[in-house]
């Protein structure tokens, strides 16, 4: 009997444990959470999809190979056992063939895409510390080409341009710019939240940017905002704290250094050179620093600008809904605080620091109202607040040597009240005096979109019609609150009488504050779009279509000449696709728009373009000869784009009056207003047009493990609107610009990817460079005196100046080319080559010097990794092909303070090794950039960051409590180390050039993060 019962129990329970031991659960999830619809397959055997929560069970039939598959993520393999719980995390991959990218009004699939297209995901820049959504997009995309040329809080945000520039005209350089079919500016596009981001595509040839016409000479940034998914709801929440610090720390010279230079330079200046003004006891006291109020030696800098500053960024989000409404809802506030310490005066209770404060709102909503009818209505708003001193540029203040020096004042008397800098002509207020009692500017911006728009599928008409519309309002308003204090009681102490002296014209007290307000932006759009939409396949015939209306009003207040009047645009767009069996690809694109900033008869134009493909991968032929090659595709295309980003007046075509001044008439005075004649108008004025050429490989080998992508460009920009340079001046009026310059500009593009896994570590590489090189080929120049004066054929914003020839010595000075004008050069000024050989440094002596401020070549390596739940991502980025320099208080002697460059002049004794000219009090001497601007002046801007930095963990979830199926904690950098190849200046190698650059530094930032998803 009991022989029995074992064997029943045996028969009965088995098969169970069985069962179990041959079935394996688990949960995949990306960085934000569980991930729906992966494909779990099992080698040779059974296969399921992870469901809404990113859950699954998969019963083992013979093999313990697992493959986790998913559009858009880096395949993952994993050995595994029976009765196995797992925790799969995917990493995103920019290389999968059937990802579908993100284009003008649609979509692509990259397997069938014939045009130049670079994509990246939202998910892969969202933990950027960073406030700006083009700064995290540096170094990661090819054909992105970007410049930060400010750190300060709230206008940080970098130029970029989409493979460089083509246009003499410097706003008809900047990239169109759409979110969601919308078109947004450079400032709406810096604030928008990146959490709101699904992705961002960059398009950069006639094929992708024809369908814009006459917006789509510059490129196209094209950004797709997160949309609902069916399930139930989804909470996301994201915390992060971080701490700032200048990429670039100033150091200036000590009272002691500084007064030894400039008596050197008093004893080199022409005149009376022996009164200088620091005696021997003088110097003494400065050295020792035992006389802090007689003798101050203060680092305004270091004593202004603290080390160290914050900032905050919270952020939730929720998704879900039903097959009939599905929703995305956003709320973020970011918060960043600038780097001067706190000056505020007791009482006041106001900030005077810099500071930016922003509070994002997005709601997109998705309806399926009925079978074949989808509707969307999305809102976003954001409100913002930019904070600064009314002390005005403080870094330079703090730069400027004619403002305050290292002596003029002690920070604070010893009664504490606020004092001058009484050795400079404008005797103000020190700076910290100015922080604390002057005020601030508080800019206040408020941005709101609403887009209403639906579907309607027209499978009664034929299968894969659809019509769409959508009408969408966008509005900025800003205004700018000043609280103001003009003027503040300071005090000049005398340590030896212990007496104070007030300030002529200063009041005794402080008095209160005046409150301004200033009318800031207030713009409004709004755009209508109609399309029909055709999508279908034919056996191996596959064909899509789009025919587009898009109508778009623009209004703003603020320019007198035009104030309220709507700027309009217009027009109609076709684009056809076919490929037949994913192998031979050909897209037709033809626009027929135009722009009220023309005439009549010059509103409209024509911009086709055409790009073919071939897949050679999906020959069989070829599947035989290279099994191992899954994508190899050429591509090239050729069509004419346009732009209306035009300079000068906004209605070129008509003649222009101006108001003048005013007259007197009879024979007692009474003034009337006059009016004169501004340029003549151009009737015949256009767009700017470009013809562009692309060519392009796209290869993906080794299971899709490692991808190419290379592109070269031609592009020629002609048409150009440019004022002509040979008119006469003796014709007495001036001109608006006239359609004629032309420029050429191409390069090429690499775009290099390998992702691979050993074992359960999983690790990625991309590689990004973007090379361009434009030539100016006619822009209406005269012939100048020399051939090395002409700037045509040259870059545009090409830098002139002299070409420096060492020292003047005194062994070479009596036979050297000398300025004229009455300037003596002595030993130790800068000398330049004499081109034209007559003797005489004059301008005909200069040529082209360096390179433009805008690099020609930028390159990005991404370098990452996973094991499990930790992972680790690193971005070196860096630029070359472009110059900067710097000017006045920048760098020039007794305008700018003394720097460590300074005491590296040139002397009699370091004549063999001085990398710094002479120093002298006259600031107009030929070694001064900015009276004589040479190479020896610009610098060789080349430099190299660790731009980026993230090491994350994804907590298990066994670690989880409450219903939390997500939780991911990480630390963040960004700008956290750059190398450079120049000590001349302490500059960023983003500064804008021909500058002080006294712009607000860069900041690096450490930053510390969790995420946690419900």
């Amino acid at each position: 009997m009991k022989r029995a019962l074992y064997n029943f129990i045996i028969m009965v329970f088995v098969p169970f444990l069985t069962f179990a031991q041959s079935t394996v659960t688990g949960v995949v999830k990306n960085s934000a959470g569980p991930l729906s619809g992966v494909t779990i397959s099992e080698k040779g055997g059974n296969s399921v999809q992870t469901d809404r929560n990113g859950r699954f069970r998969l019963s083992l039939s013979r093999n313990k190979e697992l493959v986790f598959t998913s559009v858009g993520y880096v395949s993952q393999e994993r050995t595994v056992k029976g009765g196995e719980d797992l925790e799969i995390i995917l990493q995103t991959s920019s290389q999968d063939i059937n990802e579908v990218v993100v284009i003008g009004f649609g979509t692509t699939k990259k397997l069938t895409n014939t045009g130049a297209v670079s994509s990246i995901k939202g998910a892969e820049i969202r933990n950027v510390p960073t406030s700006s959504v083009q700064n995290a997009l540096t170094g990661r995309l090819p054909g992105f080409v970007s410049v930060q040329r400010s750190g300060q809080p709230g206008r940080d945000a970098s130029d970029f341009y989409i493979r460089g520039v083509s246009s003499l005209n410097s706003e008809g350089n900047q990239p169109l710019i759409i979110v969601d079919d919308i078109e947004y500016t450079y400032e709406q596009l810096s604030q928008i939240n990146v959490n709101e981001i699904e992705s961002i595509s960059i398009l950069k040839d006639a094929s992708t940017t024809a369908v814009f016409g006459i917006k789509g000479a510059n490129g196209v940034l094209v950004v797709k905002t997160r949309r609902g998914e069916s399930g139930t709801p989804r909470i996301n929440f994201r915390a992060e704290s971080g701490m700032q610090s200048p990429v670039t720390r100033l150091n200036f010279l000590n009272a002691y250094e500084s007064a030894l230079l400039w008596n050197e330079a008093i004893a080199n200046t022409d005149g009376d050179n022996t009164n200088q003004p620091f005696s021997a006891e003088s110097l003494e006291r400065f050295r020792l620093g035992d006389d802090p109020y007689g003798h101050p030696d203060i680092n305004w800098y270091e004593r202004i600008f603290k080390p160290v500053s914050f900032q905050y960024n919270t952020n939730v989000d929720i998704s879900g809904g039903s097959e009939s409404i599905r929703y995305f809802i956003s709320g973020g506030a970011f918060s960043q605080d600038g780097n001067l310490y706190t000056f505020s005066n007791e009482g006041d209770q106001i900030n005077n620091n810099y500071y930016y404060r922003r509070y994002n709102l997005r709601s997109n909503l998705d309806v399926q109202a009925t079978k074949s009818l989808k509707l969307r209505l999305d809102f976003r708003t954001n409100f913002g607040n930019i904070n600064s001193p009314r002390a005005g540029n403080v870094v330079g203040e703090v730069f400027d040597f004619n403002k305050i020096r290292p002596w003029s004042a002690p920070f604070l008397n010893p009664n504490g009240s606020y004092t001058y800098a009484n050795d400079t002509q404008d005797l103000l207020p020190t700076v910290n005096a100015r922080l604390a009692t002057a005020g601030y500017n508080l800019d206040r911006r408020n941005d709101i979109n609403i887009l209403f728009g639906g579907t309607q599928e027209l499978d009664v008409v034929t299968k894969g019609l659809s019509f769409s519309t959508r009408i969408a309002y966008a509005s900025v308003e800003s205004n700018l609150r000043e609280q103001a204090r003009d003027e503040i009681p300071v005090y000049r102490y005398y340590p030896y009488t212990d007496s104070y002296l007030l300030k002529g014209g200063s009041p005794y007290v402080l008095g209160n504050y005046t409150l301004r307000a200033y009318q800031g932006d207030y713009n409004n759009r709004m755009n209508f779009q109609a399309n029909f939409n055709y999508d279908r396949t034919f056996g191996m015939h596959s064909i899509n279509s789009l025919l587009l209306y898009n109508r778009e009003s623009y209004k703003t207040k603020g320019d007198k000449s035009t104030n309220w009047i709507p700027q309009n645009f217009q027009g109609f767009t076709w684009r056809t696709g076919y490929n037949y069996s994913e192998k031979y690809l050909v897209d037709l694109t033809l626009a027929y728009n135009g722009s009220d900033r023309f005439q009549s008869d010059k509103r409209y134009g024509l911009f086709p373009a055409v790009s073919v493909g071939y897949n050679l991968s999906q020959e069989k032929f070829f599947k035989e000869a290279f099994h191992f090659v899954d994508l190899f595709k050429l591509r090239a295309s050729y069509g004419v784009v346009g732009s209306d980003k035009v300079a000068g007046d906004r209605y070129l075509f008509q003649q222009v009056y101006n108001g003048g001044g005013g007259y007197s008439f009879g024979e007692t005075h009474q003034s009337s207003g006059t009016i004169y004649e501004g340029n003549l108008g151009n009737p015949r004025v256009t767009w700017e047009k470009q013809r562009s050429f692309d060519v392009g490989l796209e290869m993906n080998v080794l299971n899709n493990k490692f991808s190419v992508v290379v592109d070269y460009f031609n592009n020629i920009r002609y048409d150009q609107l440019v004022t002509s340079q040979s008119l006469p001046i003796h014709i007495g009026v001036g001109v608006s610009p006239t359609n004629i310059a032309r420029v050429r500009n191409r390069g090429v593009e690499f775009e290099l990817n390998y992702n691979d896994h050993i074992g359960a570590f999983n690790y990625n590489i991309k590689g990004v460079l973007t090379y361009f090189k434009n030539k100016i080929l006619f822009q209406d120049e005269p012939m100048p005196a020399y051939p090395w004066l002409q700037l045509t054929g040259h870059q545009i914003n090409q830098p002139i100046g002299y070409l420096f020839d060492g020292f003047y010595t005194e062994e070479n000075i009596a036979d050297s080319p000398k300025p004229t004008g009455g300037y003596i050069v002595q030993p130790g000024d800068l000398r330049y080559k004499d081109l034209n050989g007559d003797g005489i440094i004059d301008d005909y002596d200069r040529t082209t010097i360096g390179r433009p401020n805008i690099p020609n070549t930028s390159f990005g390596l991404t370098l990452g990794g996973s094991y499990k739940g930790f992972s680790f991502s690193a971005l070196l980025q860096g630029t070359t092909g472009y110059s900067f320099s710097v000017q006045g208080s920048g760098i020039e002697p007794f305008q700018s303070q003394f720097q460590p460059i300074h005491q590296e002049r040139w002397t009699p004794e370091t004549a063999s090794t001085a990398m710094f000219p002479r120093l002298t009090t006259n600031p107009t001497t030929i070694s001064s950039p900015s009276s004589y601007m040479s190479d020896f002046w610009l610098i060789d801007a080349t430099y190299l960051r660790l731009k980026t930095v993230e090491l994350g963990y994804q907590l298990p979830d066994r670690w989880l409590p409450f219903k939390i199926n997500n939780a991911r904690a990480y630390v963040s950098g960004y700008n956290l180390f750059t190398w450079t190849n120049y000590s001349l200046y302490q500059q960023d190698p983003e500064v804008t050039s021909n500058t002080a650059g006294d712009a607000y530094q860069n900041q690096r930032v450490i930053n510390l993060g969790i995420q946690i998803g419900l």
